[in-house]
Formats: structure tokens, C-alpha cells, sequence
């Protein structure tokens, strides 16, 4: 199992309506890449940490289900054009069961 997470925060002067829309997209995720296993995007309600304030967590089986959704047209098209100048900040990180 390839558990992939991203941690992000969005730009502190994007409109809330801007931020909505962001996550909207990434609701839409499972229906458009069948290889997500589990797949949750969420506000940090951590009391101790929050760099980021909202996370996305997706399981894959295999690490080339992985890098085919990461490598897809689709995928880097969002990344570019509505996700990367929405936010301020992110981490990725992914690991393996």
C-alpha cells in the first residue's frame, strides 16, 4: 500500500470562494483516477501544529498507480494552473506499508 500525503496552506489573501473551488476539484479526485483507493482532503484541526492548514491523504496499491496518477495530464494541469498559485505553502510526503 503507497499512502501519499500533502500538506498545504492557502494563500492568505485568496477569497474564501477561490479556496472552496480548490477543494471542490479535489472532491472530484476518486471519480477521476479509479486507482485511489481511499482518498481524503480536510482541514488540520490539530491543536499543536498548524504550518498547514489543510491536508489530502490517498492510498494506492501499487507505487506505479502512484506515478501514473502524479504523471497524468489531468493531474498536472490542476497542479499548475488552480492548486500551486492558490497556496502559500506545502509538504509531500509518501510512504510505503
Amino acid at each position: 500500500m503507497i499512502r501519499h500525503l500533502v500538506a498545504f496552506r492557502f494563500a492568505p489573501d485568496l477569497p474564501a470562494a477561490a479556496r472552496q473551488a480548490v477543494l471542490d476539484e479535489l472532491a472530484t479526485f476518486p471519480e477521476r483516477y479509479p486507482a485511489m483507493r481511499r482518498f481524503y482532503v480536510g482541514e488540520n484541526i490539530s491543536q499543536r501544529d498548524r504550518t498547514y492548514t489543510h491536508a489530502l491523504v490517498v492510498e494506492f496499491d501499487t507505487e506505479a498507480e502512484l506515478l501514473e496518477y502524479l504523471n497524468s495530464d489531468t493531474h498536472e494541469a490542476f497542479v499548475a494552473e488552480r492548486f500551486r498559485p492558490a497556496i502559500d505553502g506545502r509538504v509531500i510526503v509518501t510512504v510505503e506499508d
